[in-house]
C-alpha cells in the first residue's frame, strides 16, 4: 500500500456529490473504472467516454447495481480519431450545460498501428492529442460552471492521468515536433537522448505522450489562472493491470526487467485510483494547479522540459 502521507482512501466517502457532473475517458477498466465507482458512490452523476460500448455498459450497469446510483452514461469515442473526440464533446454539451471533474484518463502504452487515421504518432495523438482538443471544446462548459459557482479556485478540476515515465528514462529532454506526424518513422524518435532498439523506442514514445500531458497542464493553468479551474497532471503508480501487456507478451529482457519492477513496486487499481481521486476531491489542492502527484502529495517532476517555458509554449501552440 503507498504511504498515503496526506489522504485517507476512505475519507472521501464524507464528501458529498450530489448535483455535480464527472466527466472521465477510459473508465471502462482499470483505475479508470475504480474512479467511477467512487464518484458514483458519492452521488455524483457521471459520464464516462470509451471505445467499446458493449464493455463499458456491462461495466456501468455493475456499479449501477451496486451503488444504487443510476446517473452512470456511457458516450462512443475512438482516441484514433479527432472526428470521434469531437463527437463525444457535441454529445455530452447536447446533454449537460455544467462540468465539475473532467478527468483525461484513458490512454495507450503500444501503438498498434503505425499512424492514426489523422497523421499523427499514435502515442502522441492518443494519449496527449485527443484529450488537448476534448479539453478545449469542453472548455466553455468549464468556465461557465466556475463561474455559477463565483470562480472559487478548485470548484472546477481537469485532471490529467500522466505517469512517471514523462520523466524517467527514456523520456525526452526536448521534443522534436516533426517525429509526432507520419513523415517520420513510428519507432525513431529523435527527440530522445540516444536511440533505443525496438521497444524502448515505443516506450520513449509513451513518455513523450505522458510529458505532454505534462506540459500542457502547467499551461492551461497559466491560462486559466482566477477563473476558479484548477488543473493536476499525476502518476497513478505502477499499478497491476494489463497496460504493460503488449511489452511483457513480446519477451526479451526488457520484458524480464518490467516484469521484475511490477512485482517489487506494482499496486493495486484500487490503490492506482487514490491520486486521481485525491486530486478530484481533496481540499487541500483546491488552490494548487499546474502541479505534478504522485502518491497523493505534490511531487517535482524531474524533466527539464517542465521548467522550460519557451517549450510549453510552442508545445500549446502548435
Amino acid at each position: 500500500m503507498p504511504n498515503l502521507k496526506h489522504f485517507d482512501p476512505n475519507s472521501h466517502r464524507q464528501i458529498k456529490l450530489s448535483g455535480k457532473i464527472v466527466l472521465i475517458t477510459g473508465g471502462s477498466a482499470g483505475i479508470g473504472k475504480v474512479n467511477v465507482r467512487q464518484f458514483a458512490e458519492l452521488g455524483a452523476k457521471v459520464y464516462v467516454i470509451a471505445r467499446n460500448k458493449e464493455k463499458t455498459l456491462a461495466v456501468l450497469d455493475d456499479i449501477k447495481a451496486k451503488t444504487g446510483n443510476s446517473d452512470l452514461f456511457f458516450i462512443q469515442a475512438d482516441l484514433d480519431s479527432l472526428a470521434s473526440i469531437k463527437n463525444a464533446a457535441n454529445e455530452f454539451l447536447n446533454k449537460e450545460t455544467r462540468l465539475h471533474i473532467f478527468i483525461c484518463n484513458a490512454g495507450a502504452s503500444t501503438f498498434n498501428k503505425p499512424w492514426p487515421l489523422d497523421g499523427f504518432e499514435t502515442l502522441f495523438g492518443q494519449n496527449y492529442l485527443s484529450h488537448f482538443l476534448l479539453t478545449h471544446l469542453l472548455m466553455d462548459c468549464l468556465k461557465q460552471t466556475a463561474n455559477a459557482l463565483g470562480n472559487v479556485q478548485g470548484s472546477v478540476r481537469i485532471i490529467n492521468v500522466s505517469s512517471e515515465a514523462s520523466d524517467m528514462f527514456g523520456a525526452p529532454t526536448s521534443l522534436d515536433f516533426a517525429s509526432m506526424t507520419n513523415n517520420a518513422s513510428p519507432t525513431a524518435d529523435a527527440a530522445t537522448n540516444f536511440v533505443h532498439p525496438g521497444i524502448l523506442a515505443e516506450f520513449s514514445l509513451y513518455g513523450r505522450s505522458k510529458l505532454c500531458q505534462v506540459l500542457s497542464t502547467v499551461k492551461l493553468a497559466q491560462i486559466l489562472k482566477d477563473t476558479g479551474i484548477s488543473v493536476y497532471s499525476l502518476h497513478p503508480g505502477v499499478v497491476a493491470s494489463n497496460i504493460y501487456d503488449p511489452y511483457m507478451n513480446r519477451g526479451g529482457v526488457f520484458a524480464v526487467v518490467l516484469g521484475a519492477l511490477n512485482k517489487v513496486r506494482a499496486i493495486s487499481e484500487e490503490q492506482g485510483s487514490l491520486t486521481t481521486l485525491y486530486c478530484a476531491l481533496s481540499n487541500d489542492v483546491a488552490g494548487e494547479s499546474g502541479l505534478f502527484y504522485d502518491n497523493c502529495a505534490v511531487r517535482k517532476n524531474k524533466n527539464k522540459c517542465v521548467g522550460d517555458q519557451d517549450l510549453v509554449n510552442e508545445l500549446w501552440t502548435r
